[in-house]
């Protein structure tokens, strides 16, 4: 049996009681008064030892001396899991990890806290803590078995959130024409561009935040419910406010959002992939297209250092709130990687887009072709992504009043380049800094277009 007395000094002496020996011998009972150093040496050791009843009491006992005493809080938060009591195991985490002073006291804490979280079975709650002892992590060691822990809970919880955010000054905020004039085939046709269709500078800023609940798991198979949204929005430059008065941020913000069921199974070597979504498209505040999309996807090792991929996708859209049938979308795409030695990669993909639409302005055919290469190393601090692509679009029943003799041509060129700065990651989180330019010759001169962009974002590394 423990009893405890404390005495009244402001500093130090805790008197505790120790029972030698079995209650039932009826042995006499010796009270030992213990330093405050010796009673968290103590408390220390009957944790180390199992005995977390005794490590318990002996914590309780310091923390009634001294509230803010750390010492015994992280054996609270070390115990009380163990006692099957672990929210108060990670709250004593957390006031133990404001309490902290140094790197390492900060260290112990939340992994703590995030020990007591898992036993409570809040995974992405024990998620947060590894992440907050991953920017304090003593040693690379410690660091790289605080990675690992990260990885085993992911893998347990069913939950999955991932955020992108980012800001981006560019050239061409609202997809708007490099002229002033619209002109067709060289030959003007219309007359001047109004100032929101030509080309506007700004900073856009974007928010991507993607939730996924894994709804079954076996060793070949994944089935899971997921859910996107995704924001754009626009603040104009002085210069774009200038060339388009009338216009406002909002007119060129956009959102996006979808919910679905997703399928994930193991053939072999092959992965193949079934997913149904639902959803719809802002553009100004308004609602545009509500969509409905079915698609299958797959990929399988061909050779040694060989990747195939392929993918199919139908998608119904709807026309805004009139809820009326509108654009019906076909998509195919095959795809192939190849792994160099040293690790780097390249991939290339192409994609086949057949849009049916009742408007002729709307309905076309796009080819597209997308060169991907990734080194093998990183490149300085960072981790690099190099993207190179072309897109031809052919609207072949476009008008402007009238008819545009032959259609509508479209050819895209678009280059970027990402540096992902891993070596600068707080929280798992390193930011990651895109180089990117895209110009469009169309030979309706609305749609000639270019611009040039630097987006800042941030990406997990684990």
């Amino acid at each position: 049996m423990l009893q405890s007395v404390l005495a009244s000094t402001k500093r130090f002496l805790c008197a505790l009681a120790f029972c030698f020996g079995l209650a039932a011998s009826g042995q006499a009972q010796t009270t030992v008064a213990l330093s405050l150093d010796e009673a968290r040496a103590a408390a220390q050791q009957a944790a180390l030892s199992g005995n977390f009843e005794l490590a318990r009491e002996l914590a309780a006992a310091l923390l009634q001396a001294d509230p803010n005493d750390r010492a015994a809080l992280i054996v609270l938060a070390a115990v009380e899991p163990r006692l099957g009591r672990p929210d108060q195991g990670r709250m004593a985490g957390a006031r133990a990890w404001r309490l902290a002073t140094t790197d390492g006291q900060k260290y112990e804490a939340a992994r703590l806290a995030a020990l007591a979280a898992a036993n409570e079975d809040r995974l992405t709650l024990s998620q947060i803590w590894l992440r907050r002892a991953a920017t304090v992590a003593p040693s690379p060691a410690a660091l790289a078995q605080t990675q690992q822990d990260y990885a085993g809970l992911r893998s347990l919880n069913p939950w999955r959130t991932d955020i992108q955010l980012s800001f981006s000054p560019s050239s061409n905020v609202n997809g708007g024409s490099n002229d002033i004039y619209n002109v067709i085939d060289g030959l003007p046709f219309v007359g001047v561009l109004s100032g929101d269709a030509r080309a506007l500078s700004g900073v856009t800023a974007t928010a991507d935040v993607r939730l996924s609940y894994r709804l079954a798991e076996t060793s070949q198979a994944r089935t899971e419910i997921a859910g996107r949204f995704y924001s754009r929005q626009v603040f104009l430059s002085d210069a774009a406010r200038a060339l388009a008065p009338d216009s406002e941020n909002g007119d060129f913000a956009t959102t996006f959002f979808e919910v679905g069921v997703g399928h994930k199974r193991a053939r072999g070597d092959a992965i193949v992939m079934a997913d149904f979504d639902i959803g719809a498209n802002w553009s100004g505040g308004d609602l545009s297209t509500p969509f409905a999309r079915l698609s299958f996807a797959g990929n399988v090792p061909i050779a040694a250092q060989w990747t195939g991929s392929a993918g199919i996708a139908l998608e119904q859209r709807w026309q805004g709130n009139s809820g009326q049938i509108g654009d019906v979308v076909q998509t195919l795409n095959a795809g192939l990687a190849y792994q160099l030695d040293g690790g780097a990669q390249i991939a290339g993909t192409v994609e086949l887009r057949d849009t049916q639409s009742d408007s002729g302005n709307l309905r076309n055919t796009a080819t597209s072709l997308q060169l991907t290469y990734v080194p093998g190393e990183q490149i300085g601090p960072a981790e690099i992504v190099f993207t190179l692509g072309a897109s031809v679009t052919d609207y072949p029943d476009y008008a402007i009043i009238l008819p545009v003799p032959g259609g509508r041509q479209d050819v895209t060129q678009f280059a970027s380049a990402e540096f992902a700065f891993v070596d600068f990651d707080y929280a798992g989180f390193a930011p990651v800094v895109t180089l990117g330019a895209q110009r469009s010759d169309s030979n309706v001169s609305r749609f000639d277009r270019s611009a040039f962009s630097i987006r800042f974002g941030f990406r997990s590394t684990f």
